[in-house]
């Protein structure tokens, strides 16, 4: 079964579901209706999906990833955005699982990932028993202050968005270092998505060494694949696999397989196909 663990939808109706006052980037220019991205899985073989709440797109109101997800669950779950640091993030996080079925969290804050002002949401998730992701990363320092929160809560799952933005990275020997360490902490896992996979293809040897260094530590079972559609839209839905598939052909079928669904049905087990 291939699970996309990081797919965005964003309404065309805006005056029901309107674009918050500071959104910005690709979703003021691109809508991605629930329906489509259900019709664009269909035709490319994609069973499940994470609906994640895009960046500066809704702020913090997760509703419509909330509501799509339900429309059409068991394939569909949301991941929605909150800031850690935030003195009601906890309550907030409870509101958003137990009112409207989210069932993950992502974390965005200006706040440094081990401020200890953010282990309040960190327990909160613990007890809910909901994943968390990451936003953020690209720095070896980031990654170790992700690190740190982690190890803080050894029973939440996570995983930084985006290979921890190894990829764009101006010292990724030390990233690719940095995310070994993190790759020891038994709740560790990492989402590699297009923004990765597309430039993994033209890199040098040694720097796919480095890229494939990072999956090794993890190991396949705890990296988990995502389109990052429509943000990532070059080629279309079906491309973004394709772009997986070129990029991933060096692992194993089964290494693939945990890659493209296997690993992220361990954080969402109730995901199941149509």
């Amino acid at each position: 079964m291939i699970i996309d663990t990081h797919t965005h939808v964003v309404s065309s109706d805006k005056t029901k579901h309107p674009l918050d006052p500071g959104a910005r980037g690709w979703s003021t220019k691109v809508s991605n209706d629930v329906e489509d991205l259900i019709a664009e899985m269909d035709k490319a073989g994609v069973e499940c999906a994470t609906l994640v709440q895009p960046n500066a797109t809704y702020g913090l109101d997760n509703i419509y990833q909330c509501d799509s997800a339900k429309l059409y669950a068991p394939r569909t779950v949301s991941v929605g955005i909150l800031d850690p640091a935030a003195s009601n993030a906890a309550d907030r996080l409870s509101y958003w699982v137990n009112e409207h079925g989210m069932l993950g969290v992502r974390l965005q804050s200006q706040a440094e990932p081990d401020d200890p002002s953010c282990d309040a949401i960190w327990q909160c998730a613990e007890d809910l028993g909901v994943p968390i992701s990451i936003g953020g990363g690209g720095q070896p320092d980031k990654v170790n202050r992700m690190r740190n929160m982690a190890s803080r809560h050894p029973n939440v799952m996570f995983a930084p968005d985006h290979f921890a933005g190894w990829s764009g990275s101006d010292d990724k020997p030390t990233m690719t270092a940095a995310l070994e360490e993190m790759a020891k902490l038994p709740n560790a896992h990492l989402r590699v998505s297009s923004t990765s996979l597309g430039p993994y293809i033209d890199l040098n040897d040694a720097e796919k060494e480095l890229f494939q260094q990072v999956i090794y530590a993890f190991t396949p079972q705890r990296i988990m694949w995502g389109s990052n559609f429509p943000s990532s839209r070059e080629g279309g839905y079906a491309g973004q696999l394709q772009i997986a598939a070129t990029a991933l052909d060096w692992l194993s079928e089964d290494d693939r397989g945990w890659i493209m669904g296997g690993s992220a049905h361990k954080l969402w087990p109730m995901l199941k196909a149509a």
